[in-house]
C-alpha cells in the first residue's frame, strides 16, 4: 500500500539519521538543558546584553575621575602691536589639561545608580531567558519520549492490523468470508497506517523544534527521567508566594523601577549648578611669546548655570516620571503573567497526578481485556474484528496514558520554571553568568499577591448521590428558573462621580458579605443605580453605575464570596425610587442593590 511505503520511508529516514548524526548528541536532560542555555542564540543575546549593560555602568563610573588631555595648538594670528619682552599670542602651544567634575546636580551619581540596576535588571532578563528556555528544551525532551513511544505503539497497532486484514482477505478470497468484514479490516487498516504516519510526523516535528533548542539532533539513546514534586508546594497560594519572590521576570521589572527612579533624580541635574575644577600647564611655546598671559600656567574653578534651555529639561524630566508610572504597569504585568503561569501549572500537576492513575488502570484493564480477547478467539468466542476493536482501544490507552505522564512532567517544569527553580532543580548553572546578592527593595517593591483561582475538585459522592435513574419520568430533569426573592439596599458610600468605596462603607459590606454566605450557592445581582440631574448623560451615569457595582462585587470576592455567584448589573438613572431635583438629584437615587436570585423549579 502507498500509505504504508509513505510511513516505512519516514520511519526509516528518522531513525537511520539518528545513527550518523545524533550519536554524538548530550543524552540526559541535564546535559541537553546546560547546552542550551549554554549556545542558544537567544540566551546568548541576553548574555552580551547583560556584559555590555555592566560595561556601561564602568563607563559611567568614569565620570567621577579627572579627564587628562595633551592639546596642540597652531594659530595665524596679524601681528598688531610689537613683540615687547616677547609677550606676542604664542603660534604655536602644547598644554597639559586636568579638569575635575566637582558638583553636577548629582547627574553622574545618578546615572551610576541607574545603570548599576539596568545591569541587574539585564542580569534577571537573561535569567528569565535561560529559565524560558530550559522550559522549552524540557518541553522538547519530554515530546520527544512522548512520541517515541507513540510511534512504537503506533507500529505495533499497524502490524496487528495488517495481520488481521490479511487474514479476513485471504478468507474472502476463499469465498468463507464476509465482503462486510473487509471492508470494515480495510478501513481500520487505513486508519491504522494514518495513525502511523501521524506520530512519525510529530516526531520529526519535535526533532526539528529540539535542534533548534539545543543546537543539534536528539540523540536515539536519551535517557528517560520523569520529574519529582520535591520540593513543590503544597498550596497553589505557597506556590505563588516563592514565586513572586523568585520568578526573574519579576525581579528584572522591579530592577527597572529603581533604574528609573535614578534616572528620574538624573534628570532633576539640570536644574542646579555645576562646578568644575581645571588646572591647566604650558608645556612648550614658541620663544617669542615666553612671557603671553597665554602661556601662563592657570588653575580655574567653574561655575555654570543653567537659565533657560527651551524647556527642555523640564520635558525630560517629565518623559522620565512617565516611564517610571510604565514601569510599575510592566512589574503589575509581571505578576499577573506569573500568577498565570504558576495558578495553571500547579492545578494541571494536582489534576495529572489523579489522572495518571486512572490512565494507567485504563491501559492495564484494556490490556487484560485484549489478551482475554485473544484467548477467546482461540476457541471460537470472538472474531478477528472483536481483536481489532480491543486494538484500537489499547492504542488508544497507551498513547493517552503516556500523554498524560508527559504532560506532568511539562507541568512540573512548568511551575519550577516560573518559580525560577527549573534549572536549580536540574542542577544546571552558568558559571560565566555570576549571581547578585538579593536587596530589600526587592521585596518592598514586590505588589503582587498570593491569590489563587479555585481549584475545581469534582465531587463524585455528590453526583452519585444526586443522579437521576436510568429510565422514565424520573430521569427526565426538571426544568429550574431562578427568581428574585429578596432585595435590599445597603448604605454603601462612593467617592463623588468614582467607584471608589468609602471606608464609612466597609462595615455595612461586611454585613452584606454575611448574608450572602448563608444563601449558599444561589447567585444574587448587585444592581448600581445614580440620580439624575439636568447636566446627567445616560451614557455616563449608565458606565458609573456599573463600575460601583463591580467595586462591591469585587469586595465581595475578596472576602471569599464564589465570583461565580455574582451578576453585576449597572442601571443608570432609569429606575429611580424617588423624585429627582433638577438641580442636585436625590441621594435616595445614588444606590447599590442586593437581589438574591434563588433556584426554583418550574
Amino acid at each position: 500500500m502507498k500509505l504504508k511505503s509513505i510511513a516505512s520511508a519516514i520511519i526509516f529516514g528518522v531513525f537511520s539519521t539518528s545513527v550518523s548524526v545524533w550519536a554524538a548528541s548530550p543524552d540526559t536532560l541535564e546535559k541537553i538543558i546546560e547546552k542550551a542555555i549554554s549556545e542558544n542564540p537567544e540566551v546568548q543575546a541576553r548574555f552580551h546584553a547583560f556584559k555590555g549593560a555592566e560595561l556601561d555602568e564602568s563607563a559611567a563610573k568614569g565620570r567621577y575621575l579627572p579627564n587628562v588631555t595633551v592639546d596642540q595648538t597652531f594659530r595665524n594670528q596679524e601681528r598688531l602691536v610689537p613683540n615687547v619682552n616677547n609677550t606676542n599670542t604664542p603660534n604655536q602651544q602644547s598644554t597639559l589639561t586636568i579638569r575635575q567634575m566637582l558638583f553636577d546636580g548629582f547627574a553622574t551619581p545618578s546615572e551610576v545608580g541607574r545603570l548599576d540596576h539596568v545591569a541587574k535588571s539585564r542580569f534577571y532578563e537573561l535569567q528569565g531567558q535561560m529559565q524560558s528556555v530550559a522550559l522549552e528544551t524540557a518541553g522538547a525532551y519530554f515530546d520527544l519520549m512522548r512520541f517515541r513511544r507513540l510511534v512504537s505503539y503506533a507500529q505495533d497497532n499497524f502490524v496487528v492490523h495488517k495481520q488481521v486484514f490479511d487474514k479476513i482477505k485471504s478468507r474472502v478470497d476463499a469465498g468463507v468470508g464476509k465482503k462486510v468484514d473487509l471492508e470494515q479490516a480495510t478501513g481500520r487498516l487505513a486508519l491504522a497506517e494514518a495513525n502511523l504516519l501521524t506520530e512519525t510526523t510529530n516526531l520529526f516535528d519535535v526533532s526539528a523544534r529540539f535542534q533548534r533548542l539545543v543546537g543539534e539532533l536528539p540523540s536515539d539513546n536519551v535517557v528517560e527521567v520523569m520529574l519529582s514534586s520535591d520540593g513543590l508546594a503544597t498550596t497553589p497560594e505557597q506556590a505563588l508566594e516563592l514565586a513572586y519572590k523568585q520568578n526573574p521576570n519579576i525581579l528584572a521589572s522591579i530592577e527597572n523601577i529603581i533604574a528609573i527612579e535614578s534616572s528620574v533624580s538624573g534628570r532633576k541635574a539640570p536644574f542646579m549648578p555645576r562646578l568644575d575644577l581645571q588646572g591647566r600647564k604650558i608645556l612648550d611655546v614658541n620663544d617669542n611669546s615666553r612671557n603671553s598671559t597665554l602661556a601662563a600656567d592657570t588653575l580655574e574653578l567653574t561655575a555654570s548655570w543653567n537659565i533657560f534651555n527651551g524647556f527642555t529639561d523640564k520635558s525630560n524630566l517629565d518623559s522620565a516620571v512617565q516611564n517610571l508610572n510604565q514601569s510599575h504597569d510592566l512589574r503589575d504585568k509581571a505578576c499577573i503573567d506569573t500568577r498565570q503561569q504558576v495558578s495553571i501549572a500547579y492545578n494541571s500537576i494536582v489534576q495529572l497526578k489523579e489522572q495518571v492513575e486512572y490512565r494507567k488502570q485504563h491501559q492495564d484493564s484494556i490490556e487484560n481485556a485484549r489478551l482475554a480477547y485473544r484467548k477467546q478467539y482461540d476457541i471460537g468466542q470472538r472474531t478477528l474484528l472483536d481483536l481489532l476493536d480491543t486494538e484500537n482501544e489499547y492504542f488508544q490507552a497507551r498513547r493517552n496514558f503516556t500523554s498524560a505522564e508527559m504532560d506532568m512532567n511539562i507541568a512540573f517544569a512548568r511551575t519550577y520554571a516560573a518559580q525560577g527553580l527549573l534549572l536549580s532543580k536540574m542542577g544546571v548553572s552558568r558559571a560565566d553568568v555570576g549571581e547578585y546578592a538579593r536587596d530589600e527593595y526587592l521585596d518592598r517593591e514586590n505588589v503582587c499577591k498570593a491569590i489563587a483561582p479555585t481549584q475545581i475538585v469534582p465531587d463524585k459522592a455528590a453526583l452519585l448521590a444526586n443522579a437521576k435513574p436510568w429510565e422514565g419520568e424520573a430521569f427526565k430533569p426538571k426544568a429550574t428558573q431562578e427568581k428574585a426573592t429578596m432585595k435590599f439596599t445597603p448604605r454603601i458610600l462612593f467617592q463623588a462621580n468614582s467607584a471608589i468605596i468609602l471606608p464609612e462603607s466597609y462595615a455595612d459590606l461586611d454585613i452584606v458579605n454575611d448574608l450572602v454566605k448563608e444563601w449558599g450557592s444561589d447567585r444574587f445581582e448587585i444592581a448600581g443605580h445614580t440620580d439624575k440631574r439636568n447636566s446627567s448623560k445616560e451614557k455616563y451615569n449608565l458606565l458609573l453605575s456599573e463600575k460601583r457595582a463591580k467595586a462591591v462585587g469585587v469586595y465581595l470576592a475578596k472576602k471569599g464570596i464564589d465570583p461565580q455567584r455574582i451578576v453585576v448589573k449597572g442601571y443608570g438613572y432609569s429606575m429611580p425610587i424617588e423624585d429627582n431635583d433638577p438641580v442636585n438629584g436625590n441621594d435616595a437615587n445614588r444606590r447599590v442593590e442586593i437581589t438574591r436570585l434563588q433556584q426554583v423549579a418550574e
